[in-house]
């Protein structure tokens, strides 16, 4: 049975515990030193201890009689007692420690001994966590469509209706502009490399207009014909990409939450609505040089 080790026990590194224990059928320990922390988590793991968890010494006594598979360090609030905690750790041997962290510069500095970052202090990012933990660690990876995947702008020139006054301002809205759409250069050979890496989670994140109600299904068809099985069931329409977790999001633009993603957004392509500027990654082997 796999073992669990939890270094600071905050209400969310029980709750972290608790969901572990069930969905992984494994033993949790836990460690901190206030007594008050550790008599309140004692029904909630599986083995709890008073100790201090900057102490290699004492961490030692315990790493020897059950060695853990994972840590998880929770010690937030003081970086000095975190990285001394993580050092610990990295000493005993304990093959995976993720921690929590306090500031950029903090991340950074655990980042660099080793210590993954991955996670974060809520039930939301948990789940993140759980997903990636049961699908081999792979980091999850978002790919919007229109300006990425797929070019709206010529499309919608070539289309029957592209030239129609009402269609000039929202080419979007053009009914079934979205099922043939041109990919974008380089799409569709970078997408198949990062799929044949098997180094991420990938799925398919855009937004579909409310206006092109045939949108929403064109979408769906694009990608099952240029890309076959490889996303099914694996393909998300939203106006809130804000709202989705996860660790990459390729985007052309910030609209519709793209800006404030919990990860990190490759920002893609050209501005078009910034005079056509070039964004930071300005075209698909930009991308692969930062993800391969």
């Amino acid at each position: 049975m796999k073992k669990f080790a939890f270094f600071g026990l905050t209400p969310t590194a029980v709750l972290f515990a608790k969901e572990i224990k069930k969905s992984f059928k494994a033993q949790t320990w836990g460690f901190d030193n206030d007594e008050s922390a550790v008599y309140k988590s004692e029904d909630e793991l599986d083995f709890v201890s008073c100790i201090d968890c900057t102490d290699k010494p004492s961490i030692g006594t315990h790493t020897k009689s059950a060695p853990f598979d994972t840590a998880f360090v929770f010690v937030k609030d003081n970086a000095a007692d975190n990285l001394l905690c993580c050092e610990a750790l990295l000493e005993l041997g304990v093959g995976k420690i993720y921690s929590v962290y306090k500031d950029q510069t903090h991340k950074n500095l655990l980042n660099r001994i080793g210590i993954q970052t991955d996670f974060m202090n809520d039930v939301l990012q948990y789940r993140a966590w759980e997903l990636k933990a049961k699908n081999g660690g792979k980091p999850i990876l978002y790919l919007d469509m229109d300006g990425v995947l797929a070019d709206l702008g010529k499309g919608a020139k070539e289309h029957p209706d592209g030239d129609k006054p009402e269609y000039q301002a929202h080419p979007d809205e053009i009914p079934g502009v979205f099922r043939n759409l041109p990919p974008i250069e380089g799409a569709l050979e970078a997408v198949n490399k990062l799929l044949e890496c098997n180094k991420y989670d990938m799925y398919i994140l855009t937004t579909a207009p409310w206006g092109n109600p045939t949108a929403w299904s064109d979408k769906r068809h694009w990608i099952e014909d240029h890309f076959g099985d490889s996303f099914k069931k694996k393909m998300i329409i939203s106006h809130r990409k804000d709202l989705l977790i996860g660790d990459y999001l390729i985007d052309d633009r910030e609209a519709n939450g793209a800006k404030d993603f919990c990860g990190l957004h490759l920002h893609f392509g050209k501005d078009y609505e910034n005079n056509f500027t070039s964004n930071e990654f300005p075209d698909w082997n930009s991308i692969l040089e930062e993800l391969l």
